[in-house]
């Protein structure tokens, strides 16, 4: 009992040394992790915020660029002087203007309008042509640079605008202007922008002005940035990367990024334990498990001890002394598991396994024979008569070429079929019998014609030799010899459960009865007067891929037979030889 006492503390003694190492690299690693994905995140989301504010400044600043490049272009300062002109020559010039402004409009896929107005003529040109010129609403919205109004014209449905205008000459008052260009557009432009950004990320951006002026997301929350606003010194934050500041949600990470042009800073916030939680909930997990493991370690290490350590040592012994060449009998115990069911078969084992090997010689011996019996029966003497009676009649002929290729294919079709060193092969090189063999019978039958589609991914398939090569030659023999004419294919096909492989012709095809009587006696045992080549295909795949595997034969509809062989696709079907 001291033994096992000792035994049992040292095995928990371990199990508790090596959690404890395990737990403090677990807490260091999840701190780390925790603050290097909020540091990423923080600078990820910064980079972006400032990405996008600069775009949208460039944006902006193309804008006021498209103002001065109008007001300094000699055909639209024209309409200072347009008055001179007659009726015709004022339209062709407004006309050419409105182009102009609608070429360059149409650069930007944002609302934007382009209007030039000239006090001294009265003509007005604009890139909406339903505009017409009100000038109380030009003074009273003037701005040199960009400016936010919500006061607009009936055509905007009064929807809020960035406005700038551009004078020509440039003069502090609008009165002395010689020419004025007007840019704007829509507010909504920066809505839609900031609901591309939202879509890419966690956060809410919104845009506010230094007078707390906000134009935010169409689905932003309100709430959280009101309560987020007053907290901010935007000045200060626009100088900073980021901060964390404490809502009544959770922390949040807040970044900000200036836009010079429109005077406004872009916002973003995006909630830290969000970002975090899966960190968290897998380290909550990761304890409850190790308390788990710790609490149902006590009863795992005793009950291991006795039931495990001794039927283990008993089993060292017999593989220790079988691996001597002795054959002994083990010490049942009967502790109600599985070792006793091993200690029983193990002794059942040593007793066999001399007969065993035996049975596997002698095996080994007949399968060799039976293979090499099956290989030569491959060799139908009547099948080369005919090749060397085709070798005369081409050579009579004057065919060299054709006798040429006769004999190439020929021996390489008898070379592949008399090897027995292997008893398995690629189904590449099946395929290339097939195409020696069909080769050989289109000069045999004048009118026959065959086709091989295997797809690639089967061409490196192991599969037994000679079984592909007998189908074929029943579908030429039986099936187009008769007719003298007539096409063979032979196609590959796979899926997750198995491989196929189908010779199909178009030959005289095959009655009910002999149908039902050949599949009769592909179920049964072979006999000595039995023919043996579909038998035999059937019977190797049965017997190398189990139950799964065989061989059909279909009649055609239209005429002919459809033999296929299939097998599992599995990974682990790789032959070897």
């Amino acid at each position: 009992m001291s033994l096992r006492v000792n035994t049992f503390a040292k095995i928990l003694s371990l199990i508790v040394i090596l959690l404890i190492p395990i737990i403090l690299l677990y807490w260091y690693s999840n701190r780390t992790s925790i603050n290097v994905v909020r540091h990423e995140v923080e600078k990820s989301m910064y980079k972006d915020l400032s990405f996008f504010a600069a775009k949208l400044d460039e944006m902006v600043t193309q804008f006021s660029k498209y103002g001065l490049l109008v007001s300094e272009d000699m055909n639209v300062r024209t309409l200072e002087f347009i008055d001179t002109a007659n009726l015709y020559e004022q339209t062709d010039e407004k006309r050419r203007v409105e182009e102009k402004l609608r070429l360059l409009n149409v650069s930007s896929n944002w609302d934007t309008t382009i209007s030039v107005y000239a006090p001294e003529t009265g003509t007005f040109v604009s890139t909406n042509p339903t505009l017409e010129y009100d000038a109380a609403s030009v003074t009273r919205n003037f701005s040199r640079s960009w400016r936010y109004t919500e006061n607009q014209s009936a055509f905007f449905k009064n929807q809020p605008r960035f406005l700038r205008a551009v004078t020509h000459p440039f003069d502090a008052e609008l009165g002395n202007a010689g020419l004025i260009v007007e840019i704007s557009f829509g507010a909504t432009e920066l809505v839609k922008a900031l609901d591309s950004f939202k879509a890419g990320g966690k956060g809410d951006p919104f845009l506010v002005s230094a007078d707390a002026h906000k134009i935010e997301a169409s689905d932003g929350n309100d709430k959280l940035q009101e309560e987020l606003l007053p907290s901010l010194d935007l000045k200060e934050l626009a100088k900073k990367r980021y901060i964390r500041v404490k809502l009544s949600e959770g922390e949040y990470t807040v970044s900000c990024a200036l836009m010079p042009s429109l005077g406004l800073y872009l916002i973003d916030y995006v909630p830290i334990h969000e970002v975090t939680h899966p960190i968290t909930a897998n380290s909550f997990l990761f304890y409850l498990s190790i308390l788990i493991l710790l609490f149902v370690s006590i009863p795992a290490a005793y009950y291991l001890y006795i039931n495990v350590q001794r039927p283990i040592k008993e089993l060292i012994r017999g593989v220790r002394k079988l691996k001597k060449g002795e054959y002994p009998k083990l010490k049942v115990f009967h502790p109600n598991n599985e070792f006793h069911f091993l200690l029983v078969s193990f002794n059942e084992m040593a007793s066999q396994i001399e007969q065993l090997i035996q049975n596997v010689y002698l095996e080994t011996i007949r399968s060799r024979d039976a293979n090499l019996k099956q290989l030569q029966s491959q060799i139908n003497p009547h099948f080369l008569y005919n090749c060397f009676t085709l070798i005369r009649s081409l050579t009579r002929l004057g065919e060299k070429e054709s006798v040429m290729q006769l004999a190439l294919h020929l021996s390489k079709y008898y070379r592949y079929t008399t090897r027995t060193e292997r008893q398995t092969a690629p189904l590449r090189d099946e395929l290339d019998l097939v195409n020696s063999y069909l080769t050989i019978q289109t000069m045999n039958v004048q009118d026959l014609q065959y086709s091989i589609e295997i797809p690639q991914a089967m061409l490196e398939q192991e599969i037994p030799r000679l079984i592909i090569q007998p189908l074929v030659e029943n579908a030429v023999v039986h099936g187009i010899e008769p007719l003298g004419m007539g096409t063979i294919r032979v196609e590959g096909a796979q899926d997750d459960r198995y491989n196929r492989i189908t010779v199909t012709d178009n030959g005289v095809g095959i009655s009910e009865e002999r149908l039902a009587g050949l599949l009769q006696e592909l179920s049964m045992p072979l006999t000595e007067d039995k023919g043996c080549a579909l038998w035999n295909t059937h019977q190797r795949m049965y017997l190398q891929y189990g139950s799964e595997a065989g061989l059909r034969i279909v009649p055609r509809p239209e005429g002919g037979v459809t033999a296929e062989i299939y097998w599992p696709n599995r990974i682990d079907n790789t032959l070897t030889a």
